[in-house]
């Protein structure tokens, strides 16, 4: 599979490693004798691309004889002390980040990266293989096997060497101070800006330079390491402190809070949620992948019932990647409650082999003129997939579904391997039908001697029999216990129903220790080829994002984005406010062809901050694959996007707002380029006017003039600064002018404050003409006529001393 297309971000999946089929044990990383192969054997077998293999074997001709297993030239002498050092960590849950710190003790430099990795963590693995680190040192649990992450890397790279640390090492706090006092003093604060809430690399780095000092009793002098951030090729990168000021990492879709993701997500499985999620943070930078993707959301549009039947399948796949977490984590010693754990194991990955079969037989009638809906369907019909349920079906019944209930969950464990495997396990199945009889024969009797009852299951008890309140006002007779008065409900036990239950407990252990004797070697064939889940996790996850992209085009009226050297979008609308909104939202244009730099002025609460964020989020709904919502789109694709809108963050950090705002615009001059967005909402506004205005004015100038080819983009209540840079060629001046005003008769009363207040702008070329838009503001909001008067007077003798100085 082409690694341009399995990707949570750009190349993402940079390699497709999860073709890669292996018998390795859980001691593959330890060191074993080489089989020597020819290079083109070596390539066809491993899945990798002919690019990927030149950089694992890159010495030697093509006839040349090498090992599949021993080290290439980069790890020839691992018996001497170890030149390039690895910490890799990695987040909690099932879509844990990625994060490792690489460090060269032949040159003194650091490398820190943090990214979200996929199922098959090809990242990981890429990262490994290009970096060739001698030791790779993490932490304790992750090293005892249970970490998926640890267990591709043994996979794959085999003769790699491991060392432990305490989990205590990995501490983030710890390696934001180590950063502080190592690093080139000229790279701190660049640091600060790519690693803000990036604990997990900071965490790398303090584990890094705990082991140097202990291990290699070494140390180094304060500010002489040079500390580097290296981002995922083929992406975007978003400063990470941006994502909070674009509402980017808000991620829970029933949030009270808006965001670019509940906007535009309408994924149904959690993979593809977790996809969508990793994409918006890492967009893509790779034009032919986004055109695969766009070129993939077109034909899903183009068949309404292939798009149904999709949509309807995938919301019946549960999150493959939390079955496969469970899969890989072997209990030391089976009891009745990991042997049920096993059993709904292979009954999860039946239900995702059955359910993937449907899923690609829906592909059997669409044209496929999509390059990567044919990779998808590859994996989808993969030999493996039907070798593996057929397996699966020698033991299990082929009719046994996912169930929900807990009571329906147990029968359906208890009766998934089929009659006739096990005797002492058909004879235990007779035993649990013969007590679930007694039980509903005592609830019968139950309700025909006193009152109308029914049996209620409930895992931690077993069965207990309920009624409605009203049925029953008299005293309830003693042979009812552990009685529980509800609203409307009353629920109680028997001793016969207790000594029924205790019976059910006893056998259903027995069932499952037997089920899982009975399904051992199915678990064990599937936890061989748990690659072909990683693969299938993938296909459905990409192919969720990309219906979840059609869908948004059914809801909104969106457009195919082309892509060239700058901006132009006509009637571009806000993705947030429109999911909001609806129709209320305003279009506006982005032009960015006749010059690279755009001042942006208009009145408070005029839309400026949203102008700027819409058009962020048209740029990573592009970069993503993602159709675009307005009447025409050619954008730009960018490599870096710069953000300056917040100062919320200032106090926590112990500096002004000024500080904080300049510390921020230092780190963009210093890091943009010609491929770079920048984003900057009222520069100066921290400070004193005149400072706030001379400092906004050079920093402008400077990018006119020594960053000609970034696209920036500045908002700005300097009324003199859009006249001033009007003056250069390569600046564009936009105003949002007031279209009309609608305020809330129901409470403009004399002496009551309007309740509502409802302005909407236009985004103009121009700039602003009328600066007492926020006295017109004020004077709604009943602030008194004399103080009105007054600031009127003082705002134009302002605006007439500003006009005289600009001339």
């Amino acid at each position: 599979m082409s690694r341009n297309h399995f990707a949570a971000t750009s190349r993402c999946e940079v390699i497709d490693l999860t073709l890669v089929d292996s018998d390795d044990d859980e001691d593959d990383h330890v060191y074993r004798p080489p089989s020597t192969v020819k290079r083109a054997k070596l390539e066809s077998q491993s899945g990798l691309s002919a690019e990927v293999a030149s950089v694992i074997n890159d010495t030697g001709s093509v006839d040349e004889e090498i090992s599949i297993c021993a080290p290439t030239s980069a790890f020839t002498d691992i018996s001497r002390a170890p030149q390039v050092l690895m910490t890799l960590t990695e987040g909690r849950g099932v879509a844990s980040e990625i994060a490792y710190c690489l460090f060269d003790m032949s040159s003194t430099k650091c490398i820190l990266s943090q990214y979200a990795d996929g199922p098959s963590y090809s990242h990981t693995i890429y990262a490994v293989v290009t970096n060739r680190p001698q030791l790779i040192i993490m932490p304790t649990a992750m090293a005892a096997g249970k970490s998926k992450a640890m267990q591709s890397i043994r996979r794959y790279i085999p003769w790699m060497q491991f060392a432990s640390m305490e989990r205590r090492a990995f501490n983030d706090r710890d390696g934001i101070g180590v950063s502080n006092e190592k690093a080139l003093p000229t790279q701190i604060h660049t640091l600060e800006h790519t690693l803000h809430l990036k604990r997990y690399a900071y965490a790398a780095l303090n584990a890094m330079f705990c082991y140097i000092e202990r291990e290699l009793n070494l140390t180094f002098a304060n500010g002489s390491v040079s500390i580097e951030c290296r981002q995922i090729d083929g992406t975007m990168l978003i400063d990470p402190g941006a994502w909070k000021d674009l509402d980017l990492d808000t991620f829970l879709q029933d949030s009270a809070d808006w965001s670019l993701y509940r906007a535009i997500n309408h994924t149904v499985t959690k993979m593809g949620g977790r996809l969508l999620r990793s994409n918006m943070l890492q967009p893509l930078a790779d034009i032919t992948t986004i055109y695969a993707r766009q070129k993939a959301v077109g034909v899903l549009l183009e068949s309404e019932e292939c798009f149904f039947n999709l949509s309807a399948l995938l919301s019946t796949v549960p999150d493959i990647d939390a079955v496969i977490t469970m899969i890989v984590r072997m209990p030391v010693v089976v009891d009745a409650r990991q042997a049920s754990t096993v059993i709904g194991n292979v009954l999860s990955t039946k239900h995702i082999l059955q359910v993937t079969a449907k899923i690609a037989a829906v592909f059997g009638g669409l044209s496929m003129q999509s390059s990567l809906l044919q990779e998808i369907v590859s994996v989808l019909t993969d030999a493996r997939i039907t070798a593996l349920l057929d397996m699966i079906h020698e033991v299990v019944r082929e009719n046994v579904t996912l169930e929900t209930s807990a009571q329906m969950k147990r029968s359906q464990r208890c009766y998934a391997v089929k009659d006739g495997v096990d005797g002492f396990l058909d004879v235990s199945r007779a035993i649990f039908d013969k007590v679930t009889k007694e039980v509903v024969d005592l609830v019968e009797e139950v309700s025909s001697v006193h009152i109308p009852v029914k049996a209620v299951y409930k895992p931690s008890i077993g069965y207990t029999m309920t009624t409605r309140r009203n049925l029953y006002e008299d005293t309830l007779p003693d042979e009812f216990v552990n009685t529980v008065v509800r609203k409307n409900t009353l629920s109680f036990t028997t001793f016969d129903l207790i000594k029924l239950n205790n019976r059910l407990s006893s056998v259903v252990t027995e069932i499952s220790l037997l089920t899982e004797k009975a399904i051992q070697r199915v678990s064990n064939t599937i936890l061989e080829n748990i690659a072909l889940l990683y693969r299938v996790s993938e296909a459905i996850a990409l192919l969720d994002m990309l219906l979840s992209f059609a869908h948004h085009c059914t809801l909104y009226e969106c457009v195919v984005p082309m892509f060239s050297d700058s901006i132009k979008v006509k009637q571009s609308r806000h993705p947030i406010l429109e999911a909001i909104g609806g129709k209320d939202v305003v279009p506006n244009d982005i032009d960015t062809t006749s010059a690279n730099f755009t001042v942006v002025s208009g009145p408070n609460m005029g839309g400026k901050s949203t102008y700027l964020r819409q058009i962020v989020y048209t740029v990573i709904m592009a970069q993503i694959g993602s159709y675009v919502q307005a009447k025409s789109a050619t954008l730009k694709v960018f490599d870096r996007l710069f953000v300056r809108t917040n100062n919320n963050d200032s106090i926590s950090n112990g500096e002004s707002s000024f500080q904080r705002e300049m510390h921020d615009m230092a780190y963009i001059l210093k890091n943009n380029n010609r491929h770079s967005l920048v984003v900057v909402d009222e520069l100066g506004r921290s400070t004193a006017t005149s400072e706030g205005k001379a400092i906004c004015r050079a920093i402008c100038e400077d990018f006119l003039e020594n960053s000609g080819q970034t696209t920036v983009f500045l908002t700005t209540h300097f009324l003199d600064l859009p006249h001033i840079l009007g003056k250069q060629g390569n600046c564009m001046r936009v105003v949002l002018s007031p279209s009309n005003l609608e305020c809330d008769a129901e409470s403009t009363e004399e002496g009551q404050k309007p309740t509502t207040t409802r302005q909407r702008f236009r985004a103009k070329i121009g700039a602003q003409t009328d600066p007492l838009y926020g006295i017109s503001l004020a004077k709604t909001m009943l602030i008194p006529s004399d103080i009105i008067d007054v600031a009127s007077e003082v705002a134009e003798e302002l605006m007439r001393s500003d006009t005289g100085n600009m001339h």
